[in-house]
């Protein structure tokens, strides 16, 4: 089946982030993991390498086996923070927003939802709503977001997605699972965040415009995934001290580039063509996706913006905070055209949409 295209604009009335702590490098994280856990880190000292990952934020200190987030860099608090820059470059405050839909898949608990703490932080008394969803539920967000802003006097809609996926890891399954390097070399903690209102043809300032969403994860294995906590498995084992994502490298090796290509031909379904794109937003999964993308696609580099080179892969923030950056960047005049090629390997699913500046 092919993918969800809807053909409309949206208004974008403000972007944000919220990255936690200082920037911690490559050289600081490995020194903290061999002195606080006594491991050989040679192997992420090269993996560090490949991956492209020199920086990134985390919401813990690396001192303990089980560590929580620090105060005011927990999920929640991120997120408020993600959406309250994007209300101030709109202009507007959380009581002028008709919903507020968020997506996340390390919320602070399972229940209440995530997003009932962020709204409560931002003192939003409108609607809300959550999505359990890594890479592409700002895809899928923007789905729904859509929907409500075709109605008959909309306001204004924020959506964020947030991550702290640091504090999933427990150092020490590192020496039983040397695998387990890559999830913590390229890994980091944030929120992003965008505030869309109703757009016509005749709309000043930024939009955006051709959303799409799909999936090419019928009878395949999950490539990413959180199994303990669910009602599956209740009971976590015991071998370790937190739940631990499972990253089948492979089969997510196999599937990514597949997963691109299908962005692609979705965008060239809905009539885009990509001689009038500036820039690309992958995925940020590494620091070297547009390099590989580039490569395997026969593409000029150049058109390829990431940043997570510095900031690390933030899951269901990545979109969002990479979006923001390139529109605050300077990189960009009005009319520009921004693709984003979003892709998730939790089910293998991929969607994006285009960014027109203004």
């Amino acid at each position: 089946m092919s993918a969800r295209i809807l053909h409309l604009r949206l208004q974008v009335l403000g972007t944000g982030c919220a990255l936690p702590g200082e920037a911690i490098d490559n050289a600081a994280l490995l020194q903290k993991i061999q002195k606080n856990f006594n491991l050989s880190t040679s192997l992420g000292k090269g993996l560090a390498k490949r991956l492209g990952v020199n920086t990134r934020h985390h919401s813990r200190d690396w001192l303990a086996r089980l560590e929580h987030p620090r105060p005011g860099d927990r999920n929640p608090e991120l997120a408020a923070k993600a959406v309250l820059q994007a209300l101030q470059h709109a202009g507007l405050s959380s009581s002028q927003l008709q919903y507020l839909l968020g997506h996340t898949t390390t919320p602070a608990r399972l229940l209440p939802p995530n997003i009932a703490e962020v709204a409560q932080l931002l003192k939003h008394s409108a609607p809300y709503a959550e999505l359990r969803q890594a890479c592409t539920g700002f895809a899928n967000a923007l789905q729904l977001a859509a929907g409500m802003l075709s109605q008959a006097n909309a306001a204004p809609i924020a959506i964020v997605g947030s991550e702290v996926g640091s504090v999933f890891f427990d150092p020490e399954i590192l020496s039983k699972e040397p695998s387990q390097w890559v999830n913590l070399m390229q890994m980091g903690d944030g929120a992003g965040a965008i505030v869309l209102g109703p757009a016509n043809a005749d709309s000043e300032g930024a939009y955006i415009t051709t959303l799409y969403f799909g999936h090419i994860g019928l009878d395949k294995t999950s490539g990413f995934s959180l199994e303990e906590g669910g009602s599956d498995y209740a009971a976590m084992q015991k071998d370790h001290a937190t739940i631990v994502f499972q990253h089948h490298f492979t089969d997510v090796k196999k599937q990514g580039l597949q997963l691109f290509q299908a962005g692609l031909n979705a965008v060239h379904e809905a009539g885009v063509s990509l001689s009038d794109i500036k820039f690309i937003i992958p995925h940020q999964a590494n620091g070297r996706i547009g390099q590989w993308l580039a490569k395997q696609l026969n593409m000029n580099p150049a058109l390829f913006y990431g940043n997570a080179e510095r900031v690390g892969n933030l899951g269901s923030a990545s979109i969002w905070v990479a979006l923001h950056e390139l529109r605050t960047s300077g990189l960009l005049q009005s009319g520009d055209r921004v693709l984003v090629l979003g892709a998730e390997a939790t089910q293998y699913m991929y969607g994006g949409f285009v960014y027109v500046h203004g």
